[in-house]
């Protein structure tokens, strides 16, 4: 009974090790590509910005934010630190540029718009992030205030840029749900199956819960009807 038993440890161990072998060369393999597709990206030459998906802020998400000569308007951060804030970040988004670069990795970016473009992309990339950032921010503001549609305006726009943000889904879902208004629940789950990030499967869970709740709705009007 001893004899099988250490045959069987020194197969496991034999296994394990040809295993972890295996595993590093693997890992070395994938290490010499990375460095040899980041060494081809430090030499790729600057090429023109042309080809980016620019995003531009419409006047309606603005319109909150500004007083009636379009300039912005003045808020002490003493009194109100949260629409302080956004006004800074509105005031600086609004005449620079904007890109969701979220899901490129900067070797990517190298390879596709060249090592000296870097700093100018990480820039319109930190842009997207304060933006997405300050309209989920003002949608829990204005929706405090009780100022819905001008919170529905904000997170409509954050999630039609690409938002990941959880909560940008949640709170604009509960707008749609409090409306009844389940068809605009099932487009943001279209826009949430576009999404590549870690915040998508737990986006599409509560969604897919909410909508599931909203057909079953809509069924019993409909029992009643009949």
């Amino acid at each position: 009974m001893i004899f099988p038993f250490f045959a069987s440890v020194i197969v496991f161990c034999i296994w394990l090790a040809y295993e972890i072998k295996k595993s590093n060369k693997k890992g070395d393999k994938a290490e010499a590509a990375f460095w040899k597709k980041e060494a081809m990206a430090d030499e790729t030459r600057k090429k023109p910005l042309d080809d980016l998906h620019y995003i531009v802020i419409p006047d309606e998400v603005l319109a909150p934010f500004l007083k009636e000569d379009k300039s912005f308007i003045q808020v002490n951060e003493e009194d109100n630190k949260v629409l302080h804030d956004a006004v800074l970040a509105f005031s600086h988004l609004k005449d620079n540029k904007i890109v969701n670069l979220s899901n490129i990795s900067n070797t990517d970016l190298k390879l596709t718009y060249g090592a000296a473009n870097l700093p100018e992309l990480s820039m319109y990339d930190q842009n997207y992030t304060l933006l997405i950032r300050t309209l989920q921010a003002m949608g829990d503001y204005f929706y405090s205030l009780d100022k819905k549609e001008t919170a529905k305006i904000l997170l409509e726009f954050a999630v039609s840029s690409g938002s990941d943000i959880i909560n940008t889904y949640k709170l604009l879902s509960k707008i749609y749900e409090e409306e009844k208004d389940f068809t605009k629940i099932n487009y943001l789950i279209s826009s949430a199956s576009l999404l590549n990030g870690l915040t998508k499967a737990p986006i599409m869970k509560a969604l897919n819960e909410i909508s599931t709740e909203g057909n079953n709705l809509e069924e019993s009007i409909l029992d009643i009807l009949d």
